[in-house]
């Protein structure tokens, strides 16, 4: 029952007017995500991370961004995060050049954990265009 409760909750609250409430909401679905991957870790519930990708607030970008980190942290989740990466990857490149640097900075920590874990799924162009940042 209450799995059945707390599917529904993500797509309410990640479409929040709150970018408090969005926030919060995907900093939840990452642990969740760790915690009870079976469950939570798919495709329909990694669409709302995706999205908030490119959320207007820094603070969701950033929790958002935290939230892959946790995933990506991990080798034994990182091969069902082979559909995101492909969908998500040149987004996910591109937010080292976030206008906020708190964003870049997570971003960025986030490309070294999918180069670690995930082997061939960064290529040189994308490794390249980090390099000028640090």
């Amino acid at each position: 029952m209450i799995f059945s409760m707390l599917r529904k909750l993500p797509k309410v609250t990640c479409r929040d007017v709150l970018p408090e409430i969005r926030a919060i909401c995907i900093e939840e679905i990452g642990c969740w995500m760790q915690s009870y991957s079976t469950s939570f870790l798919t495709d329909s519930y990694l669409k709302y991370i995706g999205w908030t990708l490119h959320d207007k607030h820094r603070e969701v970008r950033v929790k958002c961004v935290k939230a892959l980190k946790g995933l990506y942290g991990n080798r034994d989740l990182t091969a069902r995060l082979e559909l995101f990466t492909g969908c998500f990857k040149d987004w996910m490149v591109s937010m080292i050049m976030d206008r906020e640097y708190s964003v870049a900075v997570e971003a960025v920590r986030l490309l070294i954990l999918i180069l670690k874990n995930m082997e061939g799924v960064l290529m040189d162009v994308d490794c390249e265009s980090v390099y000028p940042i640090v």
